[in-house]
């Protein structure tokens, strides 16, 4: 692929974010402004269950979820958590952890997704927040540490292989002296042990798809050891 080729694609890949997204804000995390799913965007068809839009994508990419408000939280709250580190934000989403940490002292943040759409969002709302952030559009499930002393993760346990493979990844990163943060409002394959509770917050995604149960969300510190 050509530079001309990839710089025409990446700027499509921007209009079509902005013409569906508006600015907005996370009512936990006011200081951050994010590119968020417009009220009149066709997208929110994605969500329906019917079956004629069984093949839109849902856009997670536009939407503030609730594990990685309570990240970004608690990350401005306590900024020597990422002061002067480096942090990768993985499964970012819209990257308002990503965000965060550079907003709160971060040596550098790389943020991870494998949807396109997510990592151009989170260049975006990094240029709109004034912050620096690498962006990395690959699964690193099993990857090797590229040099990060933190990682985040918000709102990852959504499918049997992160709850498997995910977490066995994320805890050998423990093991070997890495912080693992994660925000979690206790989704279906969420872990229940190896966890130390950091924070615990009251927050609903923006826009507001969560279910009544997933309001309360926790910041957790994943732990070398399951017990």
């Amino acid at each position: 692929m050509s530079l001309e080729t990839k710089t025409a694609d990446i700027q499509a890949i921007d209009r079509f974010i902005i013409e569906n997204t508006t600015y907005g804000r996370a009512p936990l995390v006011l200081e951050i402004r994010l590119r968020l799913l417009r009220d009149d965007s066709s997208l929110w068809r994605s969500f329906s269950n019917e079956r004629n839009d069984s093949k839109t994508p849902r856009p997670y990419w536009a939407f503030a979820w609730s594990g990685g408000q309570a990240l970004a939280r608690y990350v401005l709250d306590h900024p020597m958590t990422v002061e002067n580190k480096r942090v990768l934000d993985f499964g970012a989403g819209c990257g308002i952890a990503s965000v965060a940490a550079g907003k709160a002292g971060a040596a550098s943040v790389t943020a991870s997704d494998i949807d396109p759409l997510s990592v151009r969002a989170i260049a975006l709302n990094g240029q709109a927040n004034k912050i620096s952030i690498d962006t990395v559009c690959e699964d690193l499930i099993f990857g090797r540490n590229q040099g990060w002393d933190v990682i985040l993760a918000g709102d990852i346990w959504y499918d049997t292989r992160l709850a498997r493979h995910g977490l066995k990844w994320l805890r050998g990163f423990a093991i070997n002296g890495v912080d693992v943060l994660i925000g979690d409002p206790g989704r279906t394959y969420s872990p229940s042990k190896g966890l130390k509770q950091l924070s615990s917050y009251t927050c609903r995604s923006v826009p507001d798809l969560e279910h009544p149960n997933l309001q309360q969300v926790s910041v957790y510190q994943l732990l070398p050891k399951k017990n």
